[in-house]
Order: structure tokens, then sequence, then C-alpha cells
């Protein structure tokens, strides 16, 4: 008993000295990971812009349709992701009315399906054709460089889908490989990480607001748009503001309005507030430079749940609506009482089943009458009595009567009476004649 509570009293104590020691040695500490996107910032381009403008104390909310113009408020201020949003005249005029009235609406005009060579768009926009406003080909296709490039250095790959915790993992992977010297990895690593990508100075646009605050912008260049009133200021209905992007530029990547009481804000990048963009320069300023005081709604593209969303969501009614068409097809099935009665025999009808539906057809279609004519005209013919006056008529029929035993008076009626009206009448009728034709 000694040594087995000895053993037991070790076991008890080694058990205690490694819990101690792990307590003692183990070194906390938290790692986080940073997973992307989520599935509502990837559904939804504008969610960063939605958040920064609830931050300000602004109203943001998204509509379906333009139809939203006729519930919103005077002070309200509508982004509209597209021009083709605005798909015919009759929208446009609710548009301009609304704005009118005191509206301010941000539009990005459509640039899909610009001919290079022709200078224009292949489908027609109402909206850009009401302001008399033109796209042009502007600038080079932008290339919007990373923000970790400046960090990861210009060899760094990064590709589109991989996340900025990715990037600087795969870099310190490469740097504990020997790409390069600890001194410079830490030199590397506590840079700050740039907030803008790298943009040529002559690439961004400098504003002032009312305010005296000068700020920036990057607009993607590649369309601009035009109007007449950038060369003439006589024209009527010309912009009333718009900055240009270099000096020498025949067109402006975004332009104002004034209409009535309100303002139509119209510019061709439309990715300048998406969620990847919206953090660069002064994009999310500007933005809330053209809000309005009222809620702000973005109207940016019909919005199509998914087929694994919409059967959660409905699940109920589509269980329900099974059970009612299975019960239906079990009480349409069930409608029948007493036992099941055999198939009926499959056989050929008889001549004379044959005979009588086609002259019950004939009856129903009124072809008797025309079968009477001509059994009579053909006999008649035999008789050489077509043209017979009543005397003639008289001898012929006694002669007939004579010959077949039918009466006179049956022969005559047969053979220029009246045609038969009834079933009964045109059977008797037509064994008459054929009992004449018989005696020929």
């Amino acid at each position: 008993m000694t040594v087995k509570r000895l053993l037991i009293g070790g076991s008890l104590l080694f058990c205690a000295l490694m819990v101690w020691g792990f307590l003692t040695f183990f070194e906390h500490y938290t790692e986080e990971r940073d997973r992307g996107w989520g599935p509502e910032a990837r559904r939804n381009w504008f969610l960063a812009a939605e958040q920064y403008l609830a931050a300000v104390g602004l109203e943001p909310r998204r509509a379906e349709n333009l139809s939203v113009v006729n519930g919103l408020s005077a002070d309200a201020t509508l982004f509209i992701a597209s021009s083709s949003l605005v798909y015919n005249p009759q929208r446009v005029a609710e548009l301009l009315g609304w704005v009118q009235s005191g509206g301010h609406a941000i539009v990005v005009a459509r640039t899909e399906g610009f001919d290079v060579e022709e200078q224009r768009s292949e489908a027609r926009d109402w909206l850009l054709e009401a302001l008399d406003v033109s796209i042009m080909q502007g600038h080079e296709e932008y290339d919007f460089a990373q923000p970790l490039q400046q960090l990861l250095g210009e060899d760094a790959e990064l590709g589109p889908q991989q996340s900025p915790g990715e990037a600087l993992r795969e870099y310190n992977r490469r740097i504990g490989k020997g790409d390069s010297t600890q001194k410079e990895a830490q030199a590397e690593i506590a840079r700050e990480k740039p907030r803008n990508p790298e943009v040529e100075p002559q690439d961004l646009v400098s504003l002032t607001s009312d305010s005296g605050v000068e700020f920036q912008l990057h607009f993607n260049a590649s369309h601009l748009l035009y109007h007449p009133g950038l060369d003439d200021n006589t024209v009527a209905d010309a912009p009333v503001f718009w900055a240009r992007v270099w000096r020498d530029d025949e067109a402006v990547p975004f332009m104002q309005f004034e209409r009535g009481s309100g303002v139509i804000t119209l510019l061709t990048d439309s990715e300048i507030w998406h969620s990847q963009r919206i953090g660069h320069f002064d994009h999310a300023y500007f933005l809330q430079l053209l809000a309005g005081n009222g809620e702000f709604v973005f109207l940016t593209r019909p919005r199509f749940e998914s087929l694994s969303y919409l059967a959660r969501k409905y699940a109920a009614e589509g269980f329900f609506a099974s059970a009612l068409a299975l019960l239906g097809w079990l009480l349409l099935r069930a409608r029948r009482f007493g036992p099941l009665q055999p198939a009926p025999e499959v056989r050929r009808r008889s001549l004379l089943e044959h005979i009588s539906a086609c002259g019950h057809y004939y009856w129903q279609q009124d072809h008797c009458e025309q079968l009477l004519r001509g059994q009579r005209a053909e006999l008649l013919r035999r008789l050489s009595a077509t043209d017979a006056d009543p005397g003639s008529r008289h001898k012929l029929a006694e002669r007939l009567s004579a010959a077949t035993g039918l009466s006179e008076h049956d022969i005559i009626a047969s053979l220029w009476g009246i045609p038969a009206a009834s079933e009964e009448s045109f059977t008797e009728h037509m064994r008459t004649l054929q009992r004449i034709e018989a005696v020929l």
C-alpha cells in the first residue's frame, strides 16, 4: 500500500508540475486573419459608401427601379449607377421634374458599347440626349495600382482575388527564405501602408469646396463628357460647373447642370465610389459634398437573389403548395366508385353500322336531299319523263304501279313530289325509287 500511495502521489505531483510549466512558459498571442470581403460587400459594390454616409448622419438606402422618384422629397439625393436605367422619355421627364422641384441627381453615364472609331455609343441614351451631352474617347485605359505595391515592391505579384493579409504573408514567407535580409524586411514592414495608389500628379483633379477646403479626385478618364456649352458660353442650358483632368482636354470627366431648384451631376467613372476606391484620395468627401440634407438613395442595378436563397425563403410556401397539389391529384384519382370495369373489347364495325353512321352523317349535313334529287333525275332520264306534263305523269304512274305493285300516289310523290323532310320519309322515297329501278 505504501508503494502504491507513493506512485499516486508522484503522478499527481508530476501532473501539477506539467500544468504549472505550461501556464508559466506558454505564450498567449492573438492572430488576426484577413478573409477578404464578406458576402454583402461582394454583392453590393457601394456598401462602403452607404456606411460612410450613415456615419456622417445621412440616411442611405437602396431602390429597385426609377419609380422611386415619385416618392422622394425635394431635399433627397438619388444616385443612378448607369444612365441606361433611365430607359425611355417618360422616365427622363419624371427625373427632370423631380430635379426641378429641388432634388439632386448623381448619374453615371453609360460607356458600355462605345465605338471608338465612330465616337458614339451603340445604344441610345435618352438622358444624355435630353441634356445634349455626348461621350468622347478620353485618355488611355487607367491601370489602378494596388496600394500595397509600394509596400511590397514593384516585383510583388498581387492577384486580383488576393487580400492584403495574404499578400503580406506571402511577402514574409519570401523574406524568410532569403529573398531579402532581415533588416530590409523590418524596414519594409515598418513603413506605413499607403492609402492612395500611385498616380501621376497631372492625372488628379483638384477642387475647392465652398468652405475653402481643397481636395483631390482621381477619375478614370478613359471616357469623357462633352457639351457645346464647354466652348460656348451663350449656349442655353449649359453646365454650370465642370473640371478638366488635363488643361488641353476637350471633354471633362464630370459636369453639373442646374434645372429649376435642383442639380444634376453627370460623370463617367462608375467606380469612383466603389468599396475598393472610395478610400482613395478625397472620393468619400466628394460624395458627402454632393449629398443633400435628406435621404440618399442608391439606384445601382436590379438585384436578383440566388436560387438557394429563394428556396430557403419560400420553403414553407413551396411545401404547402406541393401538399395541396398532391391532395388535389389524389382527389382527382379517387372520383370513380364501384368495382373497376373491364376495358371494352376493340372490334371493327359491321357494314350495317358503317352504312347507318354514314347515313346519319349525311342527314346532319343536309346532303340527303341532294342524294334524293340525283336518284330521281337518273330514273326520270331512263323513263324519258324529265319534262313530262301531268297527263303523261299519270299514265306513267299507272304503268309503274302495275309493274311494281306500288300505289300511284307513292310513285308520283317519290318521282315528282316535295323532297323528304324526315328520316322516315327519305327512307320511304328511296325504297320506292329502288323498286322502280328494279323493274326497268
